[in-house]
């Protein structure tokens, strides 16, 4: 937009929401250039929003999306800002809508095992402020300590404990959303089962703030479980470990959730010389529930040839490993971090053809200790952390790993990215994942929310190629 009317979009905002909570100058909007998605390294804060604002009420988001449907400015709904695919990017430049204000819990139902509040909270406030009542949300991903309810929900985020409790997906029931052209829409009532009207929820799940700005959430809650167990078994290497976990998961035992890895330098982390496979499982329940897996697994442990750690450094790893969790994951720098899905069949030709094929090909290679992870439970999701090539031409090989990587994936049949997100990463390679007639059922629910493509414009949702 030409300065003139940025001057009068900046007048209406600070006449809506009041000064304080509108921001225009550069130096104060250098934060808003990115999330901790890797941009071209020459453009590391090439794309700048022309404001960013701090609603706190659904009233204050109605106000700004208003003024922005008006004017036909982008917007890009802010969570905690963590996520790494550069869902927050500002490429059309546009305002910013910064929820990190509205952060109030607003309601508290005990008998009915739900809570209402506003999608600025970050889950682990949230757990706060749940457990006087003794309750838990159960939505413990990895970038828990900073991540919002609103920025979860629209990534469709990812839960260490999905096995007993699934994700934030099995957690809605109702949504607030502030849509395009200003309009109010609550998504259904708060009750724990309905089948009447179309699931509207699901819509705003994992759409990225490109179908409206999430205000306020009614998610299921769980009672704080009575007990907590945790075991750690050491593996000759990741296969055995992962053959161990694929076992556990074929019988009817009730872990939370748990992790299976190739590690290196194992000894730092307490295990037995020459093991370097471990996986970990959670245990949440009564006391006697919570007894009776661990004792179930133990044995399984022992029939598979596995070691199982001592609780002290069972403990010690789980304590290291959630302390570090967010921050390791949110690192900016020259690495990258896949979280695909393929068949567990075919995981061996998955890791071969990456590690062995795809990254020399490229000049690169994992990074340390993070060449195999594969969560343990119903999703199944495989990780994994490369190196970014640096040098000449170093950008280009990059999108060449990220394209072989979603060929790859999709060719046996799995997925581009489980709980990342698309963003701007992956936006190219979707074609691989869904046909012509999904991505233009896509493109047309887009139209439906979002007009005039001020959402979140160049975001999830690839434009239709045109044909030659």
């Amino acid at each position: 937009m030409v300065k003139q009317d940025l001057e009068q979009v900046r007048k209406e905002l600070v006449g809506a929401l009041g000064e304080a909570k509108v921001l225009w100058k550069r130096a104060d909007l250098i934060p808003y250039a990115k999330d901790t998605y890797r941009i071209r390294f020459d453009e590391e804060y090439r794309y700048v929003p022309d404001m960013a604002v701090f609603p706190e009420t659904t009233a204050d988001v109605h106000a700004v999306v208003r003024i922005a449907s008006a004017h036909k400015i982008p917007l890009i709904p802010k969570g905690g800002g963590s996520n790494r695919t550069g869902m927050l990017v500002p490429i059309h430049g546009g305002i910013v809508v910064d929820t990190i204000r509205m952060n109030k819990v607003l309601e508290v139902s005990v008998p009915n095992l739900y809570v209402t509040v506003q999608t600025g909270i970050t889950l682990k406030e949230l757990d706060e402020q749940l457990e006087p009542h003794g309750l838990i949300l159960t939505q413990e991903q990895g970038s828990y300590k900073v991540a919002t309810v609103g920025g979860s929900i629209s990534t469709a985020g990812f839960s260490r404990k999905h096995q007993k409790y699934g994700t934030i997906s099995d957690r809605v029931m109702s949504l607030e959303v502030v849509l395009a052209n200003g309009d109010v829409l609550r998504t259904g009532p708060k009750v724990l089962y309905t089948s009447t009207g179309y699931r509207l929820s699901q819509l705003f799940i994992g759409a990225e703030g490109t179908l409206g700005i999430i205000t306020e959430a009614t998610l299921r809650v769980e009672p704080i479980p009575e007990k907590r167990g945790l075991m750690l078994a050491f593996y000759d290497d990741f296969w055995k470990a992962n053959d161990a976990a694929l076992r556990v998961m074929s019988t009817p035992v009730g872990f939370v959730g748990g992790e299976a890895y190739g590690i290196e330098e194992s000894a730092k982390i307490g295990a037995p010389k020459g093991k370097e496979g471990l996986f970990y499982l959670a245990f949440e329940g009564t006391g006697g529930e919570v007894d009776a897996q661990m004792s179930y697994v133990r044995k399984l442990i022992e029939e598979t040839g596995g070691v199982l750690a001592p609780d002290e450094i069972a403990s010690k790893f789980i304590d290291r490993y959630t302390s570090q969790w967010c921050g390791a994951r949110a690192v900016t720098g020259f690495e990258d971090a896949l979280t695909t899905y393929v068949p567990v069949e075919k995981m061996v030709e998955f890791y071969d053809k990456l590690w062995n094929h795809i990254m020399p090909k490229y000049g690169t290679r994992n990074v340390p200790g993070e060449k195999y992870s594969l969560d343990v439970g119903r999703y199944r999701i495989m990780a994994g952390r490369f190196l970014i090539p640096i040098g000449e031409n170093g950008w280009e090989r990059y999108q060449k790993i990220l394209r072989e990587i979603a060929e790859l994936a999709t060719g046996l049949g799995g997925s581009i990215s489980s709980c990342h997100g698309v963003g701007i990463e992956h936006i190219d390679n979707l074609e691989l994942e869904y046909s012509d007639v999904a991505l233009d059922t896509m493109r047309a629910i887009k139209k439906v929310f979002d007009p005039l493509n001020i959402m979140n414009p160049g975001k999830k949702i690839p434009a239709r190629r045109s044909v030659p």
